[in-house]
């Protein structure tokens, strides 16, 4: 596959995955920011994520004035991803379990552009460089004890 492509099975769409990156107080959840983007990940097993993957995404370009506006940005978003991904994929990509990210843009819409080309490439090689713990495999519910 080519080291720039983003298929649907890279992207982080289920709620059951985004909810717990947003939850404050969690302890496996993991913050790198590079200016005015932020990254969220979170390890989790494969068997949840429901792909053999070993990075899924999802951007998040804030709360726009307009849908066009909010569109742009996560394009932007997806645009300087795309050639950065590399090394995630490759750190990532062999481990038993699933990086989640979730990629946040905090600045302002008129220099989005740049910002996010400046700084996501950052961010990226921090979370990269990072030590991310393995997830811990999902117990089925015990049975009650008679």
């Amino acid at each position: 596959m080519r080291p720039t492509a983003f298929p649907r099975s890279r992207r982080l769409k289920r709620r059951r995955l985004i909810r717990p990156l947003f939850e404050r107080g969690r302890a496996d959840v993991g913050r790198v920011r590079a200016g005015t983007v932020v990254v969220l990940y979170r390890a989790v097993p494969r068997a949840d994520v429901g792909r053999d993957v070993g990075v899924q995404v999802g951007f998040a370009p804030g709360r726009r004035s307009t849908n066009a506006r909010r569109t742009a940005v996560r394009r932007h978003l997806r645009e300087a991803f795309r050639p950065n991904q590399g090394p995630l994929l490759d750190r990532f990509g062999d481990r038993p379990d699933c990086l989640t990210l979730m990629v946040l843009f905090r600045g302002r819409d008129e220099t989005a552009a740049d910002d996010i080309r400046r700084d996501l490439p950052v961010a990226l090689a921090k979370l990269a460089a990072r030590e991310v713990p393995l997830a811990a495999a999902t117990a089925p519910p015990s049975a009650p004890a008679p």
